[in-house]
């Protein structure tokens, strides 16, 4: 028997040989652990590559996770909610808006231009902190009244004069951060009010309260406490310099520019409410808010990240390229997303049909394009460029939309986008004008 298990035996040499062809040699171990590892090795860098990437582009993802909250807000407001309830959040959107661009007056965009970031601290230009102050206090005491006087149905004014001096402080932070390129520290502070906006639709959605208004605006409470703070810490890091250097002429150009934005991103909305009442501006924010703004968010993003990029970098090429780039990008996401959103549309109550989702198309596409030229033009252009710019923009803006009401009775939501999709591409053609036209210094 014991010869039967020596290494000389015939049964010895069987289970030998059988344990070699099971294995696929006797170099089996080896070489599939070592094939295993290298798999191994593949995937964990795949994933770090993948991990990288997201926390590259994490600044963009806060921004989703923001513009995703105050989608489904609307969603969930017009699903469960009463019709006043998503009234009132019409009006509330619009107001914060034109308020998270304009509340500074455009005055802000100084501190991208001008303000250096050295080591620990912001320098800033005396004259630019000059007039950034100045535009917020004259913001304070505009704000009220001119939008209680447009919308003379939304808010109380002593609430918007909490919003004007939340979104004032909003978007320094904003700016500061950009300069010191802490992108998710800007985007925390610009996105905040929209988290805000959600977990009070959601309170209210959960029966915890019954009253929209208020429990929207206990959240921009919150959301301006948290701005200052991150204004106080801002604050810290800045240092006052006397550069010698006017300011206030692109600061002034800056607002105006700013100014016909926000009437380009916005003014659709007043449109609906003035001459077509209550129920087509519900209607018309609804729509724009699930369809458009996912792409408002892209447009912004690009501004956001590429106005930094362009500042440093320049060629006609490298814009065509991005722009180019761009365009496919949102196509497809255009496909897939109107897709999705044509199918779920009885779910979500969403009027939608094949014209307004084309016409929605070329309007995001035009929106999108703009933000690269749009991104070149703030961070390179002269004041005299952005002046003259503006001004043909504001002349084609008047123009078209005083033929447009007069010709156009029946405003509906495919009349306002033909008329918007008009008014975003003359500003588009001559934003591309003046940036290929000239290489700026």
């Amino acid at each position: 028997m014991n010869g039967l298990f020596d290494d000389n035996s015939l049964l010895h040499k069987y289970l030998q040989q059988g344990r070699k062809n099971f294995m696929g040699g006797s170099n089996f171990g080896y070489g599939k652990i070592k094939s295993l590892n290298k798999h191994s090795g593949r995937y964990r860098a795949t994933l770090k590559n993948i991990a990288s990437k997201a926390l590259g582009h994490s600044s963009f993802l806060l921004m989703c996770a923001g513009s995703g909250a105050l989608f489904l807000s609307n969603i969930l407001t017009k699903k469960y909610l009463s019709p006043q309830d998503y009234l009132f959040l019409s009006y509330f959107i619009t107001i914060t808006t034109i308020l998270s661009s304009f509340a500074l007056g455009g005055m802000e965009q100084l501190i991208i231009r001008y303000c250096k970031h050295t080591n620990n601290t912001i320098e800033i230009d005396k004259t630019s902190l000059i007039s950034i102050i100045a535009a917020m206090t004259i913001s304070l005491i505009a704000s009220p009244l001119i939008t209680t006087t447009l919308l003379p149905s939304s808010l109380a004014a002593p609430w918007i004069l909490l919003l004007t001096l939340s979104f004032s402080l909003s978007l320094i932070n904003y700016n500061v951060a950009r300069v010191r390129s802490e992108f998710v520290e800007a985007q925390i502070s610009s996105g905040t009010w929209k988290f805000a906006a959600f977990f009070g639709v959601l309170v209210c959605c959960f029966k915890f309260s019954d009253n929209l208004q208020t429990t929207l605006l206990f959240g921009m409470v919150l959301a301006g406490a948290l701005n200052i703070y991150l204004i106080k810490k801002n604050i810290s890091s800045l240092v006052v310099v006397n550069t010698g250097s006017s300011t206030i002429s692109t600061g002034l150009a800056f607002s105006f520019s700013l100014a016909i934005m926000t009437v380009l991103g916005t003014f659709d909305r007043v449109l609906a409410e003035k001459l077509s009442g209550q129920d087509l501006f519900a209607e018309y924010v609804y729509f724009s808010m699930v369809l458009i703004f996912p792409f408002n968010m892209i447009a912004s993003y690009v501004g956001f990240r590429e106005a930094i990029f362009f500042k440093n970098n320049f060629s006609a090429d490298l814009i065509k390229r991005k722009a180019w780039n761009l365009f496919l990008k949102i196509t497809i996401i255009f496909i897939i997303f109107g897709g999705a959103v044509y199918t779920l549309s009885p779910l979500i109550n969403l009027k939608v049909t094949w014209i307004n989702m084309t016409l929605s198309y070329v309007l995001v596409c035009t929106k999108c394009i703009y933000s690269i030229f749009s991104s070149v033009m703030g961070s390179r252009a002269s004041a005299k460029e952005i002046w003259t710019s503006n001004l043909y923009s504001a002349a084609a803006i008047i123009a078209i939309t005083a033929i447009f009401i007069a010709l156009d009775n029946n405003i509906t939501i495919n009349s306002l986008l033909a008329l918007f999709i008009i008014l975003w591409s003359s500003r588009t053609i001559i934003f591309i004008n003046t940036v290929l036209s000239k290489q700026h210094a």
